[in-house]
């Protein structure tokens, strides 16, 4: 799995294999092994749930999607919950599992047919034909729009770690705290209504 440049400034990959970013206001850490996507999703501490959904984000939730990122055949319900991979000694809600199930099925289009999408890049572009076969994955992130336009008016004249820091910047200001993995704080991207108001 590998990160695309347009979301690249919230997934960093702190371990081999292991990349951690903020997706729907929640912390995930995403990795594949075996041709299938384990994700795990951390607790969210400034959230006010009921005393029961407390206790289950008080743990993170370490689930497996039995679907490779870099599967080229489209799959109809590839993406189901094992409670048996849920970390701990509890069991997260269903509602829960196939919630988060269908957010990263969205996130990374994975409804979308690869094959067809290779073809046509290969026909409009000779150089992806040739690289094609070392990135059997990629695919186009459904990355959240106002996240996705503010980034790109980020890249204007800049390289990615000056857009990664200004995002950062952007975010550890006017977005809401998440949590903290180590030494690292998570923070949700602003809202309009928040940028528009500063």
């Amino acid at each position: 799995m590998s990160c695309c440049e347009g979301a690249q400034e919230r997934w960093k990959e702190h371990n081999p294999g292991y990349w951690t970013g903020v997706l729907h206001e929640r912390v995930w850490t995403l990795t594949q092994k075996d041709g299938h996507l384990w994700y795990t999703v951390y607790p969210c501490p400034e959230t006010t749930d009921s005393e029961f959904e407390k206790e289950v984000r008080r743990r993170p939730l370490k689930r497996k999607l039995p679907h490779t990122v870099s599967d080229t055949k489209q799959e109809k319900d590839t993406i189901k919950q094992e409670n048996e991979e849920v970390s701990g000694d509890f069991a997260s809600p269903s509602a829960d599992c196939k919630k988060d199930s269908e957010i990263l099925q969205n996130y990374f289009q994975l409804q979308v047919r690869l094959d067809e999408l290779y073809n046509q890049w290969g026909k409009s572009d000779k150089h992806f034909l040739k690289i094609a076969k070392e990135f059997p994955g990629i695919r186009v992130l459904r990355q959240d729009p106002v996240e996705c336009l503010f980034s790109f008016i980020c890249t204007s004249n800049n390289h990615i770690s000056r857009i990664t820091g200004m995002i950062e910047r952007l975010c550890t200001a006017l977005g809401k705290r998440l949590c903290q993995l180590d030494l690292v704080e998570y923070y949700s991207f602003p809202t309009l209504q928040t940028l528009a108001g500063r």
